[in-house]
């Protein structure tokens, strides 16, 4: 997007701390949240989705997560309404994060391959920042803010970043495309706990300095630093960021259609040439949250030249959808 659109965006919403606590499939109810709130709009009835509807629809994935079952066990023809969603939408063992906003990327076309977008411009950059929670523990590792950042990466400068999405959109055509869904502190985390591993194998105390990533611990701390975050973070945050985005794009920004990366179309289009993102990111995880594949461009895409000489070159590109 222009950097004008992109700026206007950050001043009416950047600066204010935003609290987004999360616990596994989540996004299950909060889809079922967007689609009745369309089904409302669109028919202006004030009814919105039953069960019956849902099994017809391309959001009946979700009727297999064991959650949603059991919310929706017993509810009959009801209406899935926003008042008995609310009331299932909760989880003793959440997860607490922060959420902030950035933008990235250059509108000169020719520092584009470098910043990975696909059009020249700025992309929204949406930050899933640990809570203080974590940041207690962390310290406990004696090292720098941020050690497990790539800070030529779009992360907070101010927080300790678990993750980030990057969203580019048109306002005029309603649309937005997920550019990525990335994470450095769960791929570093992980190197560190196999280093700890190792050294414990060849016989080092626990209380040995661990002596990796500058840290200033033993290796029982950073031991028990990567365990948490192996099983608390881990698991859960590919799809935290993914439902962090989808619920800026469309209850924040109103937008209606988003798109996201197939996993060729992204390397091609962003122009990625070296070591390609994790395969899940672009296959697996937008499956999950029913967007379905789709040879439809996202509209603002197809009036950049170099974009569409991409597609030409390579027909059989295709995106996933969410509309």
């Amino acid at each position: 997007m222009d950097h004008h659109v992109a700026t206007e965006i950050l001043a009416c919403l950047q600066g204010e701390r935003t609290v987004f606590p999360y616990y596994r499939d989540r996004y299950g109810i909060g889809l079922l949240r967007q689609l009745s709130r369309q089904l409302s709009r669109h028919r202006r009835t004030g009814h919105g989705l039953n069960v019956a509807e849902l099994k017809q629809s391309r959001y009946a994935s979700l009727l297999r997560k064991p959650r949603i079952r059991a919310m929706l066990a017993g509810l009959g023809h009801q209406a899935i309404d926003e008042a008995y969603l609310a009331l299932h939408d909760h989880d003793p063992q959440q997860t607490h994060f922060v959420l902030t906003l950035a933008t990235w990327g250059s509108e000169r076309r020719q520092e584009r391959r470098y910043r990975q977008t696909s059009r020249p411009g700025l992309n929204l950059v949406l930050q899933l920042n640990f809570s203080a929670e974590h940041d207690r523990l962390y310290r406990t590792l004696g090292c720098p803010h941020s050690q497990f950042n790539y800070h030529a990466h779009p992360v907070s400068l101010e927080r300790n970043t678990l993750a980030w999405a990057r969203i580019d959109l048109d306002l005029d055509s309603n649309s937005a495309l997920i550019e990525e869904v990335q994470s450095d502190w769960v791929r570093k985390v992980a190197w560190l706990e196999e280093r700890v591993e190792r050294k414990l194998a060849a016989g080092h105390p626990e209380s040995a300095p661990a002596q990796i990533y500058g840290l200033q611990c033993s290796l029982a701390t950073a031991r028990t630093y990567a365990a948490h975050v192996r099983e608390r973070y881990a698991p859960i945050w590919s799809e935290a960021m993914l439902w962090a985005s989808l619920q800026f794009i469309r209850d924040e920004l109103g937008l209606e259609a988003v798109y996201y990366h197939s996993e060729q179309g992204g390397q091609l289009l962003k122009g990625i040439t070296g070591t390609p993102p994790p395969r899940s990111l672009y296959t697996d995880l937008p499956r999950r949250f029913c967007f379905t594949p789709t040879r439809e461009i996202p509209p603002f895409l197809s009036e950049d030249k170099e974009v569409r000489q991409v597609l030409r070159r390579n027909p059989e590109i295709g995106f996933f959808s969410l509309p």
